[in-house]
């Protein structure tokens, strides 16, 4: 019998390669930055609802440095942004005007307060290793990172083009992946419908990360196809209305319901710029889409209603109809107010844990250091001012975006839209997942923030915008 490699020598050469990785990020962080968004596209990392749980590419590397490899990149490609620049700071010039990205300051402000859980964690006796876990707050401090790391090397309109080619690209790929699964291999093996509750019903992907890849391409093709001023031959055209097919299609038939309300706030992004003759046309098309994805996801869901359960309940439910949504969610939720006990201000740290009916939150499996609500996981471990921090930094991109989307054009206007659209997909999630202890989920919303960042010189000039439309490489 083998026995693993010695975790000293694996040190050891992690180690003596840092040079090597600080080099390579120095050289071609933009490469970097690509290789990262391409492993975030391809590989899933939801490993819930799975019969034999796998070691996804995100956990590679836990069991002997605590963090993931990928993870250690992340602060590799960081410390090189550092070196190159002197400072993390993203500069926009504006005429007459310099617009600095929030994400150092709040990348700063994180910073703090994980150093301040870190003083307090080992003054209480509680392990390091705790409280820099995944289930605790860090992956707020990643966010940050990759939203910098894709402002300091995607900076300009060629690297913009390739950027949105490259999303495109391996959406398609993942979408059509999942849909071949879906059709002749079973769909996705982490299906918890499936393997726990028995429930004849598959899935072309669980995880939430790879809905809003679907759902993001799907709202990109859209607007190439409608937004004014956008032209091309009749082909790529219905190459780009199949493709969006495919990435609706992988979005209705995942059977995630905040993925379907996501899609359609995404879809109110692009109604609200759209010159308002074509709003009809667009309104259609979209009313169209969701109502094949509701009517698909109500009949795989209603066939296991049941007069105990309900339509409500059948619909909404978590694993099965034995779990009902408005039953073990709003008591985990409540169980977890109860044990801030007082501490609202700064909740019960990254180490915090909460208590409760363990026959009630047996989907926890006895770990009840998360809740399903990315807004009361913040809460519980951060409290009300982790809350107010992270709120913020939402609030800034938003601002942003209302104050110089006007004056943006072509695929930085583009951008700036699907960073939008894709807050808005996040949003049930936040509000009803777990993406803050997910590092995919968490580097996909860094990213969706730094979109509406990744736009060059804003010369504010009604004569030179009047006249000029929509255009889209």
């Amino acid at each position: 019998m083998s026995s693993g490699p010695d975790p000293f020598f694996l040190l050891v050469a992690v180690v003596l390669s840092l040079p090597i990785a600080i080099a390579v990020c120095l050289r071609a962080p933009v490469m970097v930055t690509i290789g990262f968004i391409t492993i975030l596209c391809i590989f899933s990392s939801s490993t819930w609802g799975q019969l034999q749980e796998e070691n996804t590419i995100y956990a590679r590397g836990t069991g002997i440095f605590a963090f993931s490899l990928l993870n250690l990149l992340l602060w590799t490609a960081a410390a090189a942004i550092l070196i190159r620049a002197n400072t993390p700071r993203r500069i926009i010039k504006t005429q007459g005007l310099k617009l600095q990205s929030p994400f150092p300051l709040f990348l700063a402000a994180f910073s703090f307060m994980l150093l301040g859980h870190l003083v307090l964690g080992l003054m209480s006796g509680v392990e390091a290793m705790a409280i820099f876990g995944y289930n605790g707050v860090i992956n707020v401090l990643n966010m940050t990172l990759f939203a910098l790391l894709i402002l300091s090397t995607i900076n300009s309109e060629q690297h913009r083009r390739q950027f949105l080619l490259l999303l495109l690209g391996l959406a398609a790929l993942r979408a059509g992946f999942g849909l071949v699964r879906y059709q002749f291999l079973g769909g996705d093996t982490a299906n918890p419908y499936q393997n726990f509750e028995k429930l004849d019903l598959k899935l072309v992907y669980f995880d939430i990360a790879d809905n809003y890849i679907a759902a993001l391409a799907a709202f990109c093709i859209a607007w190439l196809l409608l937004m004014p001023g956008v032209r091309m031959s009749l082909h790529k055209r219905a190459l780009l209305l199949g493709l969006f097919a495919i990435e609706v299609a992988t979005v209705a038939l995942s059977f995630r319901r905040s993925s379907l309300v996501g899609l359609s706030l995404m879809f109110a992004v692009l109604l609200w710029q759209l010159p308002w003759q074509r709003r009809i046309l667009c309104g259609g098309v979209g009313i169209a889409a969701l109502m094949i994805g509701a009517t698909t996801l109500m009949r795989e869901r209603l066939q296991f209603n049941t007069p105990r359960t309900g339509f409500l309940s059948s619909l909404l439910y978590d694993v099965g109809p034995a779990r009902a949504t408005e039953v073990s969610r709003f008591y985990e939720l409540e169980a977890a107010a109860k044990s801030l006990d007082g501490q609202w201000l700064f909740g019960l740290g990254s180490w915090g844990t909460f208590y409760g009916n363990e026959d009630a939150l047996d989907y926890h499996f006895g770990k009840f250091d998360f809740v399903h609500s990315g807004f009361g996981h913040l809460i519980l471990k951060s409290g009300l001012v982790g809350l107010l921090m992270f709120l913020a930094l939402l609030a800034a991109c938003i601002v942003h975006y209302f104050r110089y989307r006007s004056a943006l054009r072509g695929n930085s206007a583009l951008l700036a839209d699907m960073s939008m659209a894709g807050l808005l997909f996040w949003s049930p999630t936040l509000l009803i997942g777990t993406p803050i202890i997910e590092f995919r989920s968490m580097l996909l919303i860094g990213m969706t923030l730094a979109m509406v960042y990744l736009h060059p010189l804003i010369v504010r000039s009604p004569n030179r915008y009047l006249t000029q439309p929509y255009a889209a490489a």
